[in-house]
């Protein structure tokens, strides 16, 4: 059989190989690695999304202003997107403090930059991969019971980690930082 790429029985296969098992059939497998992975995925796939600013998995958005006034200091309220992992900015720059899925502020118009939760069938090979070593990382002690071979894969899982940011962050150039602090005392 061959292995699915990016989707939850691909990756969960990829890892379990790398432990040296084989690869699932099914989610319902009543194997104990496929259990393990079955029920880490979900969480290690939004802690991985959340752990750096992946340029793959932000967008912008227009946020629709709320009719009812907020109570207190607040003017406005707008509704955050469903789909939001991490708020990243809010434009204009302004005072602002979330509370559950709204966000409150002073200004009259809000767009915000923010990390969502990609259908895994969309993330890059870069990214599927540094969750395949996180899975195997987290998987192997519960199905060895080794210290030393969970130290292994963390290794893996950080040099893929690198691999993963000095990929992602191609999507976003970098800035020259210019100064000049004797043209600014004039």
């Amino acid at each position: 059989m061959a292995i699915e790429t990016n989707t939850k029985i691909g990756l969960i296969s990829k890892a379990l190989l790398l432990l040296g098992e084989k690869p699932l059939q099914s989610l319902s497998d009543d194997r104990y690695g496929a259990t393990v992975g079955a029920g880490l995925f979900d969480l290690l796939y939004e802690n991985e999304l959340q752990s750096n600013r992946w340029r793959f998995a932000c967008t912008k958005v227009a946020l629709s202003r709320l009719s009812d006034t907020p109570l207190n200091q607040w003017q406005y309220a707008y509704q955050l997107p469903p789909d939001l992992l991490l708020l990243h900015h809010v434009y204009p720059v302004t005072r602002y403090e979330v509370y559950g899925s709204r966000i409150y502020t002073d200004a009259m118009t809000v767009s915000i930059d923010y990390l969502f939760k990609p259908e895994i069938s969309q993330v890059p090979a870069y990214f599927a991969t540094l969750l395949t070593y996180a899975l195997a990382r987290d998987m192997r002690n519960p199905i060895e019971g080794s210290e030393d071979a969970f130290k292994v894969m963390q290794v893996k899982y950080n040099m893929q980690r690198d691999r993963a940011l000095f990929a992602d962050a191609q999507g976003r150039p970098s800035t020259t930082v210019q100064s000049s602090p004797f043209t600014d005392v004039r």
